[in-house]
């Protein structure tokens, strides 16, 4: 039931427009899966932006051939039918988790939705939902061996694997082989205060040589991890995008963290649990982690998860004879009579149904029954659609607006603009020579000497309009209540 209700409720409310367009990067990753995809090649120089013409790193060249496929078959409900299979198989593994560890199952239930909470900030159609689904399931299998319920033979033959098609899948491999060296160093420390147990360090240590190694099948080998490792050193690049920046604890989408952690404090004063060394480093690390960067909120919510279950559960148990449990277990009885789960044919037929309905009108004509598509009132649509219909009305480079970078490298690939959000790729001198005209400041002008910029793409109320409209070199050529497009007076 987590599984489909995740499933249909993506699928079909207006969460799939916000999956798609709460940025847009889903777009800018369809137009690099179309490319490799017609290309049948991967991307090794840039083909997007007119202002940057280095190498590319495939980072994420296969999930984007994955949604560039889906979308086109079925357009942008595409890209949600398969962002949505992956949010609901995350949580629908890790219910069942919970469930293998002894939890109760109404308690479990409670603690998956508080850990869907504050990972739904997230719930985009983007690369990233393949690391949630891949951090999860190797936290769940160090958890097995370090409780001695999976062999290290086990691990060898499952998360060396995981992680070639991690790698290729996306850039988030990295916070596996953090994980991994947790559980090693953790170890190490625990065999250091008890020397009988020395095997489970080593083990663990070897496999995060072997994970390290088969990280390296990639198209840019190990040069993509010092990439990676540039990115986040620099403060000024992995924070220009506000993913990358603290939580902001004033905002909706961290209330499911706040709650999380409230009830991570409470079990952690309650119950006091005994931690181990490996424990204190994955609250501690990850729940560091996920302060200095909203980016990890997730990962340290499908992490902490299962630890908090743990602690409840031990605790229940611990105090299973009092009044107050034995009125908490008739009570679960009552609410839950049984734990089946729903057949695979019934599975099998909501997937069906929804494919069916996102497929109209390719399979039956008429109009979509459901229309997903980037909003309007958001998204320069009306600019793509007058720049198709008068392309002569502009000459020369476009400049344009951050957020829109992504969108217009679909919308219009024929025009390619001045930036998109991969900062990670195109480093600190475009990000600085962007953000003086943005602003502007003094030089603005030279840089659109240098880039050969001939005309803007803007929102209504950017400051770099009110300078336009007054200069005699520039003439506005489209206006709506969304855009202004300037163009360069020859």
């Amino acid at each position: 039931m987590i599984w489909i209700t995740l499933f249909l409720g993506l699928n079909l409310t207006g969460a799939r427009i916000v999956m798609i367009s709460a940025d847009s990067d889903p777009a800018l990753h369809r137009r690099l899966g179309e490319w490799i995809i017609q290309h049948r090649a991967i991307v090794h120089e840039d083909v997007l932006l007119h202002t940057y013409h280095g190498s590319s790193m495939a980072k994420e060249w296969l999930s984007e051939v994955l949604f560039a496929s889906t979308g086109r078959l079925f357009g942008w409900n595409g890209f949600v039918l398969l962002a949505a299979t992956v949010i609901a198989t995350c949580f629908w593994l890790l219910h069942h988790q919970l469930l293998a560890e002894g939890c109760d199952a109404l308690l479990a239930a409670v603690l998956v939705l508080v850990a869907m909470l504050a990972c739904s900030m997230h719930w985009l159609a983007r690369p990233l939902l393949f690391t949630h689904l891949l951090i999860l399931i190797y936290a769940w299998q160090l958890r097995r061996f370090q409780q001695q319920r999976a062999s290290a033979r086990q691990l060898f033959l499952l998360l060396p694997p995981l992680m070639v098609l991690w790698v290729n899948l996306h850039g988030g491999f990295v916070l596996g082989l953090v994980l991994l060296a947790m559980y090693a160093i953790g170890n190490s420390i625990e065999a250091w205060r008890q020397p009988i147990r020395p095997g489970k360090s080593r083990t663990l240590l070897v496999l995060l040589l072997v994970c390290s190694l088969a990280s390296l099948a990639n198209p840019s080998g190990w040069k993509l991890h010092a990439q990676i490792l540039d990115f986040m050193r620099s403060r000024e690049l992995s924070t220009a995008t506000t993913e990358f920046a603290s939580p902001n604890f004033h905002t909706v989408g961290m209330r499911g963290f706040l709650l999380l952690l409230l009830l991570l404090g409470a079990a952690l004063l309650i119950i006091r649990p005994r931690l181990d060394a490996t424990d204190v480093l994955l609250v501690g690390g990850w729940g560091c982690f996920a302060l200095l960067s909203a980016r990890n909120v997730p990962i340290f919510a499908l992490i902490v998860t299962p630890l908090l279950a743990q602690w409840i559960n031990e605790f229940l148990q611990a105090n299973d004879h009092s009044r107050w449990c034995r009125l908490y277990r008739g009570w679960v009885s009552r609410v839950i009579t049984s734990n089946g789960t729903a057949g695979t044919a019934i599975v099998i037929a909501v997937v069906a149904g929804v494919m069916l309905v996102m497929a109209k009108p390719a399979i039956a004509g008429g109009a979509p029954v459901l229309v997903t598509d980037f909003p309007p009132d958001r998204y320069p649509t009306a600019v793509v659609g007058y720049l198709r219909a008068h392309p002569d009305m502009v000459r020369g480079e476009m400049f344009n607006y951050f957020l829109w970078g992504g969108y217009l490298e679909f919308a219009i690939p024929e025009r390619k603009p001045f930036i998109d959000s991969r900062n990670v790729l195109y480093g600190l001198n475009l990000l600085h020579d962007f953000r003086t005209i943005n602003e502007p400041k003094p030089g603005w002008q030279a840089l659109f000497a240098r880039y050969n910029v001939g005309w803007t793409l803007l929102p209504v109320q950017h400051p770099l309009n009110r300078i336009l409209e007054l200069s005699p070199h520039w003439s506005l050529v489209f206006s709506n209540q969304q855009a202004l497009v300037f163009s360069h007076v020859p």
